[in-house]
């Protein structure tokens, strides 16, 4: 599975909002309340989507011929059936060898015996590879079978010796399930007791916090977005109670001056209220899942108590047998933004990489070998490198899974009950989660202990208070052209996020706008990754003001002062039209969104009405009467039998064309 992106927070001033502005299109008028003026061109963005193909490596030079730099090939044939040990599991057999040698490999044809396998690289590059293949091409020798291992005696339980298999009644041999399970625990219990001990609680409560009344603490909750506290699962007797939260940097941490001057170089001037309450329960070695929505300070929340924790183990970081802190993410970008955020904080000497696909992997694996205390990972390429053997997961001993529901979104569950396979049980254990469906309750069941949950106002799937949403009207046929009128009165200092449902819409549209002489930049799936960190890039610095993107974007991007989000195609979930709005609005700014909505999107007319309504926002009568029709259909649809395919809306069947 591809690795895709999300989702990082910083304090920034309030901005005032554009002035308010009508939008006319087709003798229909509609208040978008924001300003519009001239579009923005030059600079790198105006040939992106048109040139990054021939444009080749990162430095804009054309992509290179291996064989022809390294001149030198040998063709070599192994044994068709052992052609997997060549490969490897999801090629990373390959990989290592080409690492290792520095040659480069190539499989061939097969006449059926026999596979052709070339070799490329220089003389001594490609004796090494051939002698790591010649090995790999011996065959092994069994392993002699344990004594009484299996069931050659029927009276072996007496004995002490391990035997999962008996014969029932009918004399058929079954396997004692019960005898295996307890064996297993046994041989768990006893690896994990070899482990060095963990300390997980840093936490002194400052005298203030610890005076607050309960009535202080309701108050104060209330007042913050109506934070709700609670243990997830059972309040088990003997637990201690929930912590109250800190009101400044310095109760939570005033006992780390060198944390302290970290914040205070990011000129924060008070805690977010989530990190308000996370850092006591964090600090305290509790478990947590934090569920808010981007853009409110979750990364730095689970961040500095990370920190504390990998400075404060018994074990001394030189003499730890691997990482200390795994921060799983959904997507690349929103690993690079949390490696961006970890780069601000220098404390102690403490180290990161980030690993994701479409990265060098050579380089990732070179970083890691020297020694890091942070792995900050996508699914994928975190296996990648433990099966391969260049990462350990066993020593992780403070895991965050980040914005996890996106992850179970994207697929990723098979891969992370993997990763966390081999985590020591005694780990802490943090879950990042902007809504609360059924999958991520299962992780929290299995994989966390005791949890405490701090949910930064209401469960109920919300935009941000601080976006003006608007809804816009048109015909599929329309889309273009209400697009190139809005963004002919974009102002100076406007940025906006262009969201198409599809990669080729994505790729279409920003080569028209460079066609036009505006400036802009794409991000979506079929992009190298070198391309995409170079559109995040433009869109920062403000060579571009228009990125054109997928949902691939819609957690991954933190563009301070964007000012716009435009919905060109109305998103398949309602989920992810939350996580677009949300990219812009941020961190006490405003925001504007406008959506296109066709007939065709008329099954999200409901939802959408709702999250219009729950902002205090205007609820166009179109909208109304488009959800009317939509359940009206749906009752006649079911009272002729469930005929008819009740619409073209893209809620339903979905393709995979989406990134």
């Amino acid at each position: 599975m591809a690795d895709w992106e999300d989702d990082w927070e910083e304090s920034e001033p309030v901005a005032v909002a554009p002035a308010p502005t009508t939008f006319i299109h087709n003798t229909r008028v509609y208040s978008n309340n924001s300003g519009r003026g001239r579009g923005r061109g030059g600079g790198r963005g105006q040939s992106n989507e048109t040139n990054w193909r021939a444009r080749g490596g990162d430095d804009g030079q054309p992509r290179r011929n291996f064989r022809q730099e390294n001149g030198n090939k040998k063709v070599i044939s192994i044994p068709s059936n052992k052609v997997g040990r060549v490969i490897g599991k999801g090629g990373s057999k390959i990989r290592d060898l080409e690492f290792e040698s520095e040659a480069k490999i190539k499989i061939g044809d097969s006449n059926g015996n026999d596979t052709e396998v070339s070799l490329f690289g220089t003389d001594d590059a490609i004796t090494k590879v051939e002698s790591m293949i010649d090995e790999l091409m011996k065959d092994r020798k069994p392993a002699a079978p344990k004594e009484n291992y299996t069931n050659t005696s029927r009276n072996d339980s007496a004995s002490g010796n391990s035997n999962f298999v008996t014969v029932n009644e009918n004399g058929d041999e079954v396997v004692d399930w019960d005898r295996l399970n307890d064996e297993y625990e046994k041989k768990q219990q006893e690896k994990w007791s070899k482990l060095p001990k963990i300390i997980k609680d840093f936490y002194t409560e400052d005298p203030k916090v610890s005076n607050m009344s309960g009535a202080d603490v309701k108050r104060w909750r209330l007042a913050n977005h109506d934070i709700q506290v609670k243990r997830t699962f059972d309040d088990k007797p003997g637990l201690r109670p929930i912590p109250n939260p800190v009101l400044t940097f310095e109760q939570a941490f005033q006992h780390y001056p060198d944390i302290l001057e970290e914040i205070y170089k990011q000129d924060f001037k008070q805690p977010s209220p989530i990190q308000s309450q996370a850092w006591p329960i964090l600090l305290r070695g509790d478990d947590m899942i934090g569920i808010a929505q981007t853009g409110t300070g979750k990364t730095l929340a689970f961040l500095l108590p990370a920190l504390i924790h990998i400075d404060g183990q018994p074990t001394p970081r030189e003499q730890r047998d691997g990482p200390t802190v795994l921060i799983l993410a959904p997507t690349r970008e929103l690993a690079l933004q949390i490696e961006k955020e970890v780069s601000k904080y220098q404390y102690r000497g403490i180290k990161s990489v980030c690993v994701y696909g479409g990265g060098d992997r050579k380089e990732q694996i070179k970083v890691v070998a020297k020694g890091v205390d942070i792995v900050i990972a996508t699914p994928g390429r975190f296996n990648d490198l433990v099966l391969a053997r260049h990462l350990s997961a066993i020593n992780f001993s403070y895991i965050v899974l980040d914005e996890a529901d996106r992850m179970l979104d994207m697929g990723f569950e098979p891969q992370i009950r993997k990763s966390l396979f081999d985590v020591r049980p005694d780990r802490q254990t943090v879950m990042t989660s902007a809504t609360w469906p059924s999958g991520v309750r299962r992780l929290a069941e299995t994989y966390m202990k005791d949890p405490i949950q701090v949910n930064v106002g209401s469960l109920d799937l919300a935009a941000v208070h601080t976006v003006t949403q608007n809804i816009i009207f048109v015909e599929e046929n329309e889309k273009e052209a209400t697009l190139l009128d809005f963004i002919g009165n974009m102002k100076e200092n406007d940025k906006i996020i262009i969201f198409c449902g599809k990669k080729a819409t994505a790729s279409h549209i920003s080569t028209e706008l460079c066609v036009k002489g505006i400036g802009c930049q794409s991000l979506h799936g079929d992009r190298d990754q070198s391309d995409r960190e170079a559109a995040l890039g433009d869109m920062v610095d403000g060579t571009v003001n228009i990125l054109v993107a997928t949902d691939v974007a819609s957690r991954g991007i933190d563009i301070k002062d964007l000012t716009h989000v435009i919905n060109f195609d109305f998103p398949r979930q309602i989920e992810e039209y939350v996580h677009r709005v949300g990219r812009t609005g941020r961190a006490g700014k405003t925001g504007i969104s406008l959506s296109f909505v066709t007939r065709n999107d008329w099954a999200h007319a409901r939802e959408l009405i709702k999250i219009l309504e729950e902002a205090n926002q205007d609820v166009p009568n179109e909208l109304l009467s488009m959800a009317e029709r939509f359940e009206a259909m749906k009752i006649r649809r079911d009272k002729d039998g469930g005929g008819g395919r009740g619409g073209r809306g893209r809620g339903g069947r979905g393709r995979r064309d989406y990134y």
